[in-house]
This record gives C-alpha cells, structure tokens and sequence, in this order.
C-alpha cells in the first residue's frame, strides 16, 4: 500500500523508526536514518503521479542552529542506503548541489503541482552494484538503513531543519 511509510523530520520531531542528528561542517552526514520494523520493508519510488519528471520527492528546509538557511554553494545533498554488513553508506540518489529551490520555498511549495519536479530527485543504483542507470524501485529491508545525507559548510540543525520524504514515493511495509 503507498503511502504508509512516513520518513521525516519535522524540527525535531521524527516519524516512526526515523532518527535524526545534527551535521558536521565539511563532513557527510546522515541527517536523517529510517530502517523499517522488523520483519519488514519499504520500497522507494523513483516516480510518483504528481509531476512530469521521475525522481523521488524530498522536499527540505535545510537549517543550521541559528535557524537561518544553510548555504546554496557549499552545501550537497543526496539519499543513501547502507546494506546489512556494510560499515557506511552508498549513494543511491543523484547529489543535489543547488540547494536553492529548498532555501527559497517552504515545504507547501515545495509539494504543490507546479514545483514538486523541482523537489524531485533521481534515485540511481546503489554505487556498489556495479549498475548504472535509474531503478523503477529501491528497497529498504528491516536489517538496511536509508538515510538522507548533508555535507555543508555549516552544520546542519535537525532541532532547526526539516526533511520528508514524499509518502506517495513510498510503499510498505512489505514482507521482507
């Protein structure tokens, strides 16, 4: 069923089996983790029915402690996964590196119609895979953990931030 896993920080506030941490300047950081429960997975969809451009909806206020935007030229953006066994993450996203369309919208911009292609981003094979190209799908299985990952030269606040990932690009749990 779509939609029913919810993935996002809201200034602190996190869905279920979500974790937030704040950043580290000049460091990668997985600012927000989701693993789903148990038993479980969650697919993420690299297209939803909103918009005309493939991608998986993220939509983001990128704050730093002060609650003022973090910066549009050093800062990158993109959605990793780090599988079973793995000590870190592989990116499964294209890198934002124009973080302008998140600093200048709020998030009900963001998501409405006429800008939600601007919020989309395009979900790639894992870089360990050995496969190029954009999956249909990617899944998150209970023993993985997907994150979204920020490298700024201002840290990130997740006290001061907020991150979702578009609940129609979702579908699960599903049986793992």
């Amino acid at each position: 069923m779509a939609g029913s896993a919810n993935i996002f920080l809201d200034e602190g506030a996190t869905g279920n089996n979500v974790e937030a941490q704040d950043g580290v300047a000049d460091h990668e950081t997985a600012v927000v983790t989701f693993s789903p429960h148990r038993g479980t997975a969650v697919r993420l969809l690299n297209a939803v029915a909103t918009g005309t451009s493939a991608g998986i909806p993220v939509f983001l206020k990128p704050r730093d402690s002060n609650g003022d935007p973090l910066p549009v030229g050093t800062t990158t953006v993109w959605i990793a996964v780090k599988r079973a066994g793995q000590s870190s993450f592989h990116r499964i996203s294209e890198e934002i590196t124009n973080i302008g369309h998140y600093v200048r919208n709020d998030i009900t911009t963001q998501q409405d119609a006429d800008n939600i292609d601007q919020s989309k981003v395009d979900l790639q094979y894992p870089e360990a895979s050995g496969q190029e190209g954009q999956p249909s799908s990617v899944k998150i299985r209970d023993i993985d953990e997907f994150a979204i990952m920020v490298d700024s030269s201002v840290a990130w606040s997740s006290a001061e931030s907020v991150a979702q990932v578009s609940t129609d690009a979702t579908q699960g749990p599903l049986s793992r």
